[in-house]
């Protein structure tokens, strides 16, 4: 079928100039070798592609994505294709805060998760955030239909979670089962406490810990995908002053990699001025993971250039 894929303004919001570029590094993801073709309809930003039929509930799921219609000549037909989504979109737009990870980089780091995932059918997809915030990318994968656990060292985010989910569970008539607990003993800075949720045919977790320690928390679960929004820029700049989170992130790779099932993907979106690609490759192959050429760098702001590293662990 020939398709032109409407390009939705907040990808234009999200990516800026580089929107076509990265919105083709996504869609190449999924279909490898497809060819898209720029098409401008007055102030609407299109992108023509020839695939089959079956295609459609993929291409629907895409960030950029807002309509898909059908080229016959001259003549567009809206297709209506069903995303499928089990969250009405209010979870994932519903509240804003310094720091929020936008939301369409957070949805494109979960489609390229699971484009690149070699774990078998027979094991039920599970998402791993270790660095989740107030669970952007918990409710996306909620929405998704999938799974999902994060840990956030900020102990005040579980509480946010809590009530930005019954706000809109109450407003959306959304039915869900809330359990909140402490994991291990007590403790003075509030770790191991937790909120978890069963909403929308699935569940989240959401956990006060530190991303160093990971085993520590999590012990010997595993996970299908691990996905996350790098801290950088002021607004994340951790306890101490640092801004460069390659110490970090050499603190966790281990921990990640255990974490990840054989086949398994980590998608990480970070400010590729600090650190650079080429040291986030390092940290995460001397762990045992397998590099995977994917990159859509896009500017975000005057002094932060993004990008998504991918990975894969050996074995699927």
């Amino acid at each position: 079928m020939l398709l032109d894929l409407l390009v939705t303004p907040l990808a234009t919001g999200a990516w800026f100039a580089s929107v076509q570029e990265v919105a083709r590094v996504e869609l190449g993801v999924f279909f490898p070798g497809v060819t898209a073709e720029t098409i401008a309809r007055a102030s609407l930003l299109f992108l023509r592609v020839d695939l089959p039929e079956s295609a459609l509930p993929t291409l629907a799921r895409l960030s950029f994505v807002q309509g898909v219609f059908a080229v016959d000549g001259e003549q567009l037909r809206v297709l209506d294709v069903d995303p499928q989504w089990t969250l009405p979109r209010p979870f994932i737009y519903g509240t804003k805060y310094r720091g929020k990870t936008n939301e369409l980089l957070t949805q494109m780091a979960l489609n390229i998760a699971q484009a690149t995932c070699a774990v078998g059918p027979q094991v039920t997809p599970k998402v791993l955030d270790p660095m989740a915030g107030r669970g952007t990318t918990l409710l996306w994968a909620a929405r998704m239909g999938i799974a999902s656990c994060g840990l956030e060292r900020d102990t005040t985010a579980t509480a946010d979670l809590q009530r930005h989910v019954k706000k809109h569970c109450k407003l959306l008539r959304v039915k869900h089962k809330e359990t909140t607990g402490r994991l291990g003993g007590k403790s003075r800075d509030g770790s191991g406490r937790f909120i978890r949720y069963s909403i929308g045919g699935t569940s989240l977790r959401l956990i006060n810990g530190d991303a160093r320690h990971t085993r520590d928390t999590l012990r010997q679960e595993t996970f299908s995908m691990l996905v996350s929004d790098l801290p950088y820029g002021i607004q994340h700049r951790g306890k101490g002053g640092w801004r460069d989170p390659t110490k970090v992130l050499e603190a966790c790779a281990l921990g990640w990699e255990n974490h990840l099932l054989p086949g398994g993907s980590m998608v990480l979106t970070f400010n590729a001025l600090l650190p650079k690609r080429d040291v986030m490759v390092g940290i995460f192959t001397r762990a045992g993971l397998t590099h995977l050429p994917i990159a859509a760098p896009h500017r975000m702001s005057e002094s932060i250039l993004r990008d998504v590293v991918v990975f894969q662990k050996p074995g699927g």
